[in-house]
């Protein structure tokens, strides 16, 4: 199920299968409907087809589950449920739905939020506020108008997050933004590895420029591999520009050439129709005068 957290015995996850979903229905379902009467439509909203769902598991027995909502500039954690048999043990931390509430705040910190609300059930406030110190956030303060749950009194929770190192950002690498919701984890946290030992100047540029070239080796190399094709490509292209303007200039050159032989002929010719007006002419001419020259001579006998 992608990249799991170990909390000693429990063990957290994002859902990317059915399996794991059913198990987290299956305890909405015992805990919500079964244990705190809460209607079935109101239980499964249709919410849950857009939104990302966690579970926990002890000892590989599914003990508990929560879902994350997400809007334009905050995070809504909601649906936290715990199987009663899991409530009470601590497994060596402190307890199923602590570790289930900050794995949500810190993939939500993965992804940059840094707001979030929430509603919890009256006398539990501290509970949320403990998840969110220790996840990298605070409380800010608790709703003004508590509200009715299906027989519970709840009041909102309004509180910051801090974004953490390496979250995911408009321009990360397309292989981290297409990557499956349960990977993100993995991604972020070697990226936070990767900035974590940057020198300074690598480190200012990293965050400068978020993106461009400090992922991992991975990326560096299909970066690499894109640079070279983009390089071999503008080669390839200036080559057959260099060769289009070289067969441009030479019917360009073969045009000028004719047009020349052309005007040459046309010169030519009329140099040639020119003599043999001249011609026709000076023969008129001696035509003419040959009689006058006979009546003349005449004459003078």
């Amino acid at each position: 199920m992608g990249v799991i957290e170990r909390r000693s015995q429990i063990d957290v996850s994002v859902i990317k299968d059915m399996g794991a979903l059913m198990q987290a229905m299956a305890i909405r379902s015992a805990v919500f409907i079964g244990e705190f009467g809460c209607g079935h439509d109101e239980e499964f909203d249709g919410n849950d087809f857009s939104a990302t769902h966690i579970i926990a598991k002890v000892g590989g027995e599914p003990a508990g589950t929560m879902r994350l909502r997400y809007f334009a500039d905050f995070v809504i954690p909601e649906r936290l449920a715990v199987l009663p048999a899991f409530r009470k043990g601590r497994y060596g931390e402190r307890g199923v739905a602590y570790a289930l509430a900050t794995y949500g705040f810190r993939l939500a910190r993965m992804k940059g939020y840094r707001r979030f609300i929430g509603y919890s059930v009256l006398g539990l406030e501290q509970f949320w506020d403990r998840v969110a110190m220790a996840s990298g956030g605070k409380v800010d303060r608790f709703g003004d108008h508590p509200i009715e749950c299906s027989g519970s009194t709840c009041v909102g929770v309004f509180g910051s997050l801090e974004p953490m190192a390496g979250a995911i950002h408009p321009r990360e690498d397309y292989h981290v933004l297409t990557a499956c919701e349960a990977e993100i984890p993995q991604h972020v946290l070697q990226k936070a590895e990767m900035l974590q030992s940057m020198s300074g100047d690598a480190l200012l540029s990293a965050l400068t420029h978020p993106g461009r070239r400090h992922t991992d080796s991975r990326v560096e190399a299909r970066a690499g591999e894109r640079r070279a094709s983009d390089r071999r490509d503008a080669e390839r292209r200036g080559t057959d520009r260099r060769a289009t303007d070289r067969r441009g200039n030479e019917r360009r050159s073969d045009a000028f050439a004719m047009a020349a032989m052309g005007q040459d002929q046309r010169f030519g010719e009329r140099r040639a129709f020119d003599r043999r007006v001249g011609d026709r002419r000076m023969a008129d001419r001696r035509n003419v005068s040959q009689p006058d020259l006979q009546v003349a001579t005449a004459s003078a006998a």
